[in-house]
């Protein structure tokens, strides 16, 4: 056909790539975009329910149930790991759920008040009754036990965040998916990062100093969890009909590619080697991460000689500004994958850099060792982040312990300079690799209900926040440094091994049977880059925001 201009051929030919813009209307668009900004900020939401009321736990508890240090700590260890325990085990039930109804807005209404009912709980435990005259085996019994089920309910209502991983992979075209998952997983993030600072802001509030039966209790501690509940009741209503309408595009762009023979009609199963690569990778960033916040104190402490006062303070800044750096980190994921392949961005922006984060702090032979700190009556506490010490003589200070941390004599500190630097690598390079393994995740399993997958990628990451605290309480303390850093550098190593060898099947479902059908053809195929793809789309989300 005859066109009157090179500008109108190049318009054709755009309007031609832009599908999307005949599958939906202005109006569809805006709504699907305000339902996927709604899972983002449900995902801050319940993220914020773990991490609001860690720091304050161990204190609250202790003042509620009277408990010795020694049996308290045995609980602590409990409270905390079953919060991720209860979104493990519930995560592949309401992702199937999730496939089953077609929806997640019933699922997603119920968590909702799950968690409202579990943070008011936690609340309002000074209400159960208390026997300061009983015997330790039940003194607070009753409460501790409220304080448990607390905590399993809140982490059972985050298992919702396995249908809104399934709803984020349905309700975005292909060129849209990699930013909704980086939005996804920074809001998470922050969701992490905000708690403890929440925490920390309600402190000149102060703490009761006795919690009487059947009285209620307004303090730093009981205000986190109406905090919680107020902010999930928020999300309650954000899930509501009228203002939370669910779009799943990806069906529409399943059927406009098979219509137009670009897609196989029968797509089978995902590869099995993909799965499991990006499965393992997910499972090892988190690890990662989590290790590395949970020895945090006990580095800054122990490795630098810093007292507990400074440890909380020079932490507390260098994870504020990592918050900061992650916001930028995160934003510049979808427009990487725009220009370089996301496979490469992963490998280059998130694998290399998170290997070469933990090899920098591996202690430099020839250097001294740390501090000896007094040895005092201490308790090692992994699942509250902190370095407890409980001797009036060495209460507070830094240094490490020779007496419970033998190889503190021989094995060189870790200096400043490394600490620092490995944190910044570590804090830059992650969000490359959690957003974009789990945006790969979402397309090798492709365009079909993922409820049920989803729910076993966030089984995974619960899996990795009750590992990482377990790993460092065993090989930090009885190891060393060189053991811990090494043995998470090589868990990297081993998923960019896995990256590497199953690179060519990382890629969307319907190119690698394209792949696959072309191989059998005799025609060479070196897999689907997306540089020619999201150069199309680039231009026509530009004359969509146009037409909105």
């Amino acid at each position: 056909m005859e066109v009157g201009s090179e500008g109108e051929v190049k318009m054709e030919k755009v309007e031609g790539d832009m599908y999307w813009l005949r599958l939906e209307t202005p109006n569809q668009r805006r709504s699907r975009i305000r339902s996927l900004y709604i899972v983002h900020v449900a995902m801050l939401v319940f993220s914020l329910g773990f991490s609001i009321v860690l720091t304050g736990l161990l204190p609250y508890m202790k003042r509620l149930t009277l408990l010795p240090e020694d049996h308290l700590l045995s609980l602590m260890g409990w409270m905390v790991a079953i919060n991720p325990i209860g979104q493990m085990l519930l995560s592949p039930v309401f992702g199937w759920l999730a496939n089953r109804l077609g929806s997640i807005r019933i699922i997603c209404l119920v968590t909702c008040l799950l968690y409202i009912a579990g943070n008011i709980l936690y609340a309002c435990i000074s209400l159960f009754p208390i026997d300061p005259e009983a015997e330790e085996s039940v003194l607070g019994v009753y409460r501790y036990s409220a304080m448990f089920v607390a905590r399993l309910i809140v982490g059972i209502s985050s298992a919702n965040q396995a249908p809104i991983r399934s709803y984020i992979a349905g309700a975005t075209w292909k060129h849209e998916r990699n930013m909704h998952i980086s939005i996804l997983s920074l809001f998470q993030a922050l969701g992490f990062i905000i708690g403890p600072a929440i925490q920390s802001a309600l402190t000149p509030i102060e703490g009761a100093e006795d919690y009487p039966g059947g009285e209620l209790q307004f303090d730093m501690y009981t205000i986190a969890g109406w905090l919680s509940a107020l902010v999930g009741l928020i999300s309650l209503v954000l899930f509501l009909p009228g203002i939370f309408e669910e779009h799943y595009v990806v069906r529409l762009e399943a059927e406009h590619l098979k219509s137009d023979n670009q897609q196989d009609s029968d797509l089978g199963r995902p590869d099995l080697l993909a799965v499991i690569s990006c499965v393992s990778s997910f499972f090892v960033f988190l690890f990662n991460l989590i290790m590395l916040e949970t020895i945090g104190t006990a580095i800054c402490m122990e490795q630098l000689g810093w007292n507990e006062k400074k440890s909380i303070t020079n932490l507390g800044i260098l994870m504020s500004a990592g918050a900061v750096i992650s916001v930028f980190a995160f934003a510049s994921v979808a427009p990487l994958t725009k220009i370089m392949n996301e496979r490469k961005v992963l490998i280059f922006f998130g694998l290399f850099p998170m290997i070469l984060g933990r090899i920098v702090m591996l202690p430099i032979p020839g250097f001294d060792p740390p501090v000896v700190k007094p040895h005092g009556e201490k308790t090692w506490n992994l699942f509250m982040q902190e370095y407890l010490d409980t001797s009036d003589e060495s209460s507070g200070l830094g240094g490490c312990d020779v007496v419970d941390l033998e190889w503190c004599k021989d094995i060189p500190a870790i200096t400043e300079v490394q600490f620092y630097l490995g944190y910044f690598i570590s804090t830059v390079s992650f969000p490359y690799c959690t957003a974009i393994s789990q945006a790969i995740f979402s397309k090798i399993i492709g365009p079909k209900p993922q409820g049920l997958w989803m729910g076993l990628l966030t089984s995974v990451g619960s899996l990795a926040r009750i590992c990482g605290p377990i790993f460092i309480s065993f090989i930090y303390k009885d190891y060393g440094t060189y053991w811990t850093f090494g043995l998470c550098a090589a868990s990297l190593g081993f998923s960019l091994v896995m990256t590497i060898v199953s690179y060519r099947t990382l890629i969307p479902i319907e190119d690698l049977k394209k792949s696959k059908r072309l191989a059998e053809a005799g025609k060479p195929s070196d897999g689907v880059d997306n540089k020619s793809f999201v150069k199309s789309t680039d231009d026509a989300d530009s004359v969509y925001n146009a037409r909105l």
